[in-house]
């Protein structure tokens, strides 16, 4: 990627690709409810409504923020950043042969698998409103780190 502005607008566009658009499966549930999914699109997480996904210059560098309502709190909107910085190095850390900046589209699969580990790992309800009525689950300096309370869900 030629600068980090450039990296940082790739990552988000795809992210938001990831995020809004519509999949087709061949999953046939076995609750009524889903026993006809293959007949239909779904969206990649059909319990979450995305609202934007967005690159800010954030207080530690620039950051991607991520904004999303769970259908089952539709009165709530709860908030995910990413420090584009410190998740690189940490991605490239753990993954070792791969550069984010030469696989920015990998890179933002694996954020969004986090991400989605990280809602599922916390009670995101406890987390308290900013002033602009966001509830920020996370630092965005935590990404790639341990999932919070990760030893509950350690199986033994």
């Amino acid at each position: 990627m030629a600068d980090q502005a450039e990296f940082d607008e790739k990552v988000r566009d795809d992210i938001w690709t990831i995020l809004s658009r519509k999949y087709n499966t061949v999953r046939r549930g076995g609750h009524p409810v889903d026993t006809d999914e293959h007949l239909h699109e779904r969206s990649f997480w059909p319990d979450m409504r995305f609202h934007k996904v967005e690159t800010i210059d954030g207080p530690n560098g620039r950051q991607i923020r991520l904004t999303f309502t769970p259908k089952v709190e539709p009165s709530a909107t709860y908030g995910y950043r990413v420090d584009v910085d410190k998740a690189a190095a940490a991605w490239s850390e753990k993954v070792g042969i791969r550069d984010p900046h030469q696989n920015p589209s990998m890179f933002a699969a694996e954020l969004i698998w986090y991400m989605v580990a990280y809602i599922g790992s916390m009670k995101i309800e406890t987390c308290p409103e900013d002033d602009t009525g966001v509830r920020w689950i996370n630092t965005g300096a935590d990404v790639f780190e341990p999932l919070p309370d990760a030893e509950a869900h350690h199986h033994h």
